[in-house]
């Protein structure tokens, strides 16, 4: 078939019935035509009606059922690809593979030749259509690319959704676990160059200019239609365009590189098994999706390609044949011992020292489950003199090793027929979970830059975020945390140059040689054409698998590491935790560290474990997470008053409470020794809680009213106890946070509403100061700690916590010390 009937059958007659006819009839466009009358009505004048739902963001220069070459200026590629265009009248939603088809026969008409182009080349980009603050420009709904696609593992397999044209995350009501989110990619012919009047890229810079960017033009896709020449008559002549065939090569190398001192550049390396000669170039220790079918597969959908990772267990265990013999892979627990002044504990988990900000293997390294038999040995319920002399000092023992399946890798295509032109390959990275997938970092990054009005990159996160920082993938071709360094500079950063390429695997996919691979993370797209009616305000959206909803912190990363090797500043995954849930405790513990993907956890703990002769260090808390959300303990005031149900929070665990014990207050917390991601992982706990239905707004509503109570009620606290409020190490800790849809409505006899001036939504947050931990239970997998002293805040009005407020904010703010009096500030 042609493209013009592809069209047709596939798409719009398939549509048209399930209330897609009419939603195009109101802005004149008559999908109904037959075939040889599509074209033609496709490209004549329309009056758009923009005020229809969905439409609002369509671009004013759209007059068109189809703009050739443009998808964003195309009515019926924006109707079909918006999420946003969801009416209650339509009844079915379009297929990736329809939007294929779409976009396949608008970049058709383009009619492009190779001939018009400025340094033409071949380049595998992931897209996706977005709403307008999403796009590159700002202007109206657009498509943007970037070089590098970002994929998520989950435990359940990937589940599209029509009316946000994209993949939901959450298996179910009820369900623990995740589904895979996909990332879909394709071949674009694009141009090579600076970033200037005929490219766009996201949160430009005043660098970019020094940086090489490939912006694509033209969707590759097979047949006649796609790209044409001219003859000696100047006449134009299709060009015959072969098959698109993606092939790739995805490597997890996290257990090889535990092992291997690397010329001794991983100096802190955990010894290979003395007794046991595993081979540590093989599966589980290396694992490469051209022989491990579990990591990830390809799936075609029409000339474009998915990334579909595979779905199974976020931890296991893994075995390797040894001698005949099938062995668990384990390894012995190095003693306690220090490698550069920095000891090999951090907490209760392995660190296997980095040099810097590079790291050449897993920084982190569980040590808690120790083969026994046919089972493994749970080293956290071991009693308390035991834990420390084992676990958290000689060592000396066996633990298993536990695989999962993040991983970085390469995507391109085989030579395509009638195109010779080189080809760059995508990077391809499979992430773990994002908890938070309607937030992006860039929007958090976006807020801190708004709040302090500061350039594109010189927010000072450290107001907000002590620890980590909510800098995206997508601003990773620049940095801003050198010492001494004021102002932006160039990162230099490329995808891992030890990726082979998929078809010529004796060279690297990725490289100094060329300049464009130090933007393969930058989204690009083209520059915006004219505004929008105007913006929506809390748009339908589909879940992003670009790199502007991946963190670019390292320390060592959530969706992937860095490495500096031979003069290259890499990207790599094998620099993460082993496994990842390992590292995704102790960040979460800090902060969050990367805002906008990690929960932060910092209040399930309060404090860190003690170190000798040191105060115990007070963990400090930027994104307030709900009592729910970091669980519900059995012994819950609002569980025991029957207000809400027990139910463990997002890892597995419970977060903290007040509890009563003869005639003595305490909070009761969880143990951030014994604390275990990877338990939960191997057992299957591990859950969204309801992370996954935070909006932006309402993530940096809660940072923003946080920050604000610490700035605002340092005075009150003053007087009412003699302590400063305001200062990250002093000891308040936030040992509750709930969120009131509506005061009028707020039935709780436990966290009351004390006062009729708090009407409509607002916030309950209740601060305590303690006394030394106490272990009350063998083993101590929780702690309490003597209530000193109560803090009880309640807010309401909280527009002026919106992020795009620009009014101070001026909340109702109810106080209460202790069971004292309620007041109002």
């Amino acid at each position: 078939m042609t493209l013009t009937e592809q069209l047709k059958t596939i798409v719009l007659d398939a549509l048209s019935p399930h209330g897609w006819g009419e939603l195009f009839a109101l802005h004149g466009l008559d999908i109904t035509v037959p075939p040889d009358s599509l074209e033609e009505e496709m490209s004549r004048p329309l009056k758009v009606d923009r005020n229809v739902p969905g439409f609002e963001e369509f671009s004013l220069a759209g007059v068109r059922g189809v703009e050739p070459g443009n998808l964003g200026l195309s009515l019926l590629y924006h109707a079909l690809a918006s999420p946003c265009c969801a009416a209650s009248s339509l009844s079915v939603f379009p297929t990736l593979a329809q939007l294929d088809v779409v976009e396949n026969y608008i970049y058709s008409l383009r009619r492009m030749t190779l001939a018009e182009l400025r340094d033409p080349v071949l380049a595998v980009f992931a897209y996706q259509y977005r709403d307008q603050r999403r796009t590159t420009h700002r202007q109206h709904a657009d498509i943007a690319f970037s070089r590098t696609g970002v994929a998520r593992v989950g435990t359940h397999s990937p589940e599209y959704d029509g009316p946000s044209r994209g993949y939901v995350v959450n298996p179910g009501a009820g369900i623990k676990g995740f589904r895979v989110l996909p990332a879909r990619y394709g071949l674009f012919i694009a141009e090579r160059r600076v970033r200037g009047r005929d490219g766009a890229v996201l949160r430009p810079t005043k660098l970019d200019g020094e940086l090489t960017f490939l912006f694509p033009v033209l969707k590759v896709f097979p047949g006649d239609e796609c790209l044409f020449r001219k003859d000696e008559n100047d006449n134009l002549v299709p060009v015959d365009v072969g098959a698109v065939d993606f092939v790739d090569v995805h490597v997890n190398e996290k257990l090889s590189r535990v092992h291997d001192e690397q010329g001794g550049e991983n100096d802190a390396f955990v010894p290979p098994h003395p007794t046991i000669p595993f081979n540590l170039k093989a599966y589980p220790f290396i694992r490469d999706s051209r022989t491990d079918k579990t990591l990830v597969q390809l799936s075609a959908v029409g000339a474009s390609c998915q990334v579909m990772p595979v779905s199974g267990k976020v931890v296991a265990t893994a075995t390797q044949k040894v001698g005949g013999k099938e062995e668990l892979a384990r390894f012995i627990v190095p003693t306690k011992r220090q490698t550069r002044e920095r000891w090999n504990r951090y907490w209760s988990t392995l660190e296997i020292t980095a040099r810097d900000n590079s790291r050449a293997a897993p920084e982190y390294l569980n040590i808690r489950h120790e083969p026994n038999a046919d089972e493994l040995a749970d080293l956290n319920q071991l009693d308390s003199a035991t834990f420390a002399s084992k676990v958290l000092e000689t060592g000396g023992y066996e633990a298993a090793h536990f695989i999962d399946n993040s991983c970085d890798g390469v995507l391109t295509v085989k030579p395509v027929g009638g195109i010779s032109l080189p080809i760059h390959c995508a990077f391809s990275l499979v992430t773990a979970t994002d908890y938070f997938p309607q937030v992006d970092q860039v929007e958090v990054e976006e807020w801190m830059e708004r709040q302090q009005n500061l350039p594109t990159g010189l927010a000072n996160i450290g107001l907000v975020f002590p620890q980590g920082a909510p800098q995206p993938m997508s601003d990773g071709r620049f940095t801003w945390y050198l010492a001494g360094v004021q102002d932006i500079s160039l990162s230099y950063q490329l995808p891992n140059c030890n990726l082979p390429h998929p078809l010529a695997p004796e060279r690297s996919a990725f490289g100094l040689d060329d300049p464009s691979s130090f933007t393969a993370t930058a989204i690009v797209g083209s520059p915006g054409i004219a505004s929008s009616l105007k913006p929506i305000p809390a748009p339908r959206r589909t879940l992003s698998w670009l790199p502007d909803a991946a963190a670019d912190y390292y320390a060592p990363g959530w969706d992937v590491s860095q490495h500096q090797h031979d003069g290259r500043n890499m990207m790599v995954s094998y620099g993460l935790g082993s496994p990842f849930p390992e590292d995704a405790k102790l960040c979460a513990a800090l902060n969050s560290f990367w805002p906008a993907v990690a929960p932060d956890s910092s209040r399930t703990y309060g404090f860190g474990p003690p170190m000798p002769g040191l105060t115990p260090r007070h963990l400090f808390t930027s994104v307030p997470l709900t009592d729910g959300e970091l669980g519900y303990h059995p012994h819950h005031p609002r569980v025991l008053a029957s207000e809400v149900k027990s139910e463990a929070g997002w890892d597995g665990d419970y977060g903290p409470y007040l509890s009563l014990d003869n005639g003595t207050r305490y909070v009761c917390a969880s143990n951030p020794l014994r604390a275990d991601l990877t338990k939960s992982a191997l057992d299957g706990n591990l859950q969204f809680a309801g992370l996954d239905t935070i909006t932006t707004d309402a993530y940096i509503s809660r940072i923003h009213a946080l920050s604000w109570c610490r700035e605002n009620i340092d005075d009150w606290c003053r007087r009412k106890f003699g302590t400063v409020f305001n200062h990250r190490k002093i000891g308040w800790w936030l040992v509750s946070f709930e969120v009131v849809p509506k005061w009028e409505d707020w039935q709780s006899t436990i966290l009351p509403r004390l006062s009729n001036d708090l009407t409509g939504p607002g916030y309950i947050f209740v601060f305590a100061t303690v006394g030394d931990r106490n272990e009350f239970d063998n083993p101590p997998i929780r702690l309490r700690y003597p209530l000193l002293n109560r803090m009880e805040i309640r807010l309401s009005e909280l527009d002026g916590f919106h992020p795009d407020s620009t009014a101070e904010p001026r909340p109702v703010t109810i106080l209460r010390k202790n069971d004292d009096q309620d007041e109002r500030l």
